[in-house]
């Protein structure tokens, strides 16, 4: 599991199932998400993984809604079969805090990572249309001071729930984009915008999850890995965890790494505009 879990976790709490996928489910206990999912799959930020028949049954039992009981280092999910322990004890904690990367801001645009995301033709595969609108806000994105709340607020607010899905296409751009931001830098103010406009009366709880997550420095295992990869030279190890990345969800996974691109790009941006010289 997580090694963020345990700090959900470490009161005795009631919830309840909050959403069903074909290869887990999420548990709603207070403002806080849990994702059962299938071992040997990648760890969510706020997930842990069972047998794969543990969670079938999970799966065939329970429904939307059904109470869900924290209690002695297991879960509790009451269905309408019987109640079904999940117990957390003895899983083995998975470290999901941000790495900290050798690579600096200035050998970014050099790395083999940044390189291989640049071939990406990412409007192709992105679940929003990079229309003109979408693009004035790109590139507010890319060439915007992260220091101006009023700015972030707009920026944040025009993605937002932008999109379908259990995390739209919006909000997974932003993730991304706040990830590779994340290993460089503190960037409070847009942190501190991104905490106050991604609620659940913007957008879904998952996304809010997964922002809350990123926030207090963890991320998804697939993310980890491949923010470890601007330290790794290797070509195929790149290849195979950006298609890993790409494959979650219908268009997660190429938002957040579009989302990501467009981080690692603001930051060069950003790099090469420190090392100027004044006029």
């Amino acid at each position: 599991m997580s090694n963020l879990l345990p700090l959900y976790l470490k009161n005795y709490s009631v919830g309840n199932i909050h959403s069903k996928f074909n290869n887990g489910l999420n548990i709603q206990i207070n403002d806080s998400l849990i994702y059962v999912g299938r071992r040997g799959t990648p760890l969510a930020a706020f997930g842990l993984n069972i047998e794969a028949e543990k969670l079938k049954h999970v799966l065939n039992s329970v429904r939307i809604g059904d109470l869900v009981v924290n209690k002695g280092n297991k879960l509790i999910l009451y269905s309408g079969y019987g109640a079904i322990n999940i117990c957390y004890k003895d899983l083995e904690e998975v470290d999901l805090k941000l790495p900290a990367t050798k690579c600096s801001v200035n050998e970014l645009p050099y790395s083999r990572l940044y390189n291989y995301l640049e071939t990406i033709d990412f409007k192709k595969y992105i679940g929003l249309d990079l229309d003109e609108k979408t693009g004035k806000y790109v590139e507010l994105l890319l060439y915007s001071d992260r220091a101006d709340m009023n700015t972030n607020t707009l920026i944040i607010g025009f993605f937002a729930g932008r999109g379908k899905g259990l995390t739209p296409s919006g909000d997974d751009i932003l993730i991304g984009f706040t990830l590779a931001l994340m290993l460089f830098g503190q960037f409070n103010i847009w942190r501190k915008a991104l905490a106050m406009e991604i609620t659940v009366d913007k957008t879904t709880l998952i996304s809010v999850a997964y922002i809350d997550a990123l926030l207090a420095g963890y991320a998804s295992e697939h993310f980890i890995r491949l923010v470890k990869l601007l330290d790794d030279p290797e070509k195929n190890a790149i290849e195979k965890t950006i298609n890993e990345v790409r494959s979650f969800g219908h268009t997660s996974g190429n938002d957040t790494l579009f989302g990501f691109f467009l981080g690692l790009k603001f930051l060069i941006n950003q790099g090469k505009e420190q090392c100027e010289e004044p006029n």
